[in-house]
């Protein structure tokens, strides 16, 4: 009995650690989809305008999803960037 226990902890703990591990691992081969900085909006200021205030406003705007980024390069301002 204290073999079969053993085993399914063992079994659920591999489950666990199946699941919760990176996806990206399993879609070998796959591409990354860039996103394009067409739609960039507000500037993202530390304390003010963050991430989720980004996210909030590319949702309303209908996209899916809102980063701060720099646009072109790393010397340009950070501003909130919607895609999809």
């Amino acid at each position: 009995m204290g073999i079969t226990k053993s085993l399914m902890i063992l079994f659920h703990i591999v489950i666990l650690a199946v699941s919760l591990s990176n996806n990206i691992i399993f879609t070998s081969g796959a591409e990354i989809n860039k996103f394009n900085y067409d739609h960039c909006y507000h500037l993202c200021v530390d304390g003010e305008y963050g991430s989720h205030e980004c996210f909030v406003d590319c949702t309303e705007k209908g996209f899916w999803h809102g980063v701060c980024a720099n646009k072109t390069t790393a010397k340009d301002p950070i501003h909130c960037c919607c895609y999809n």
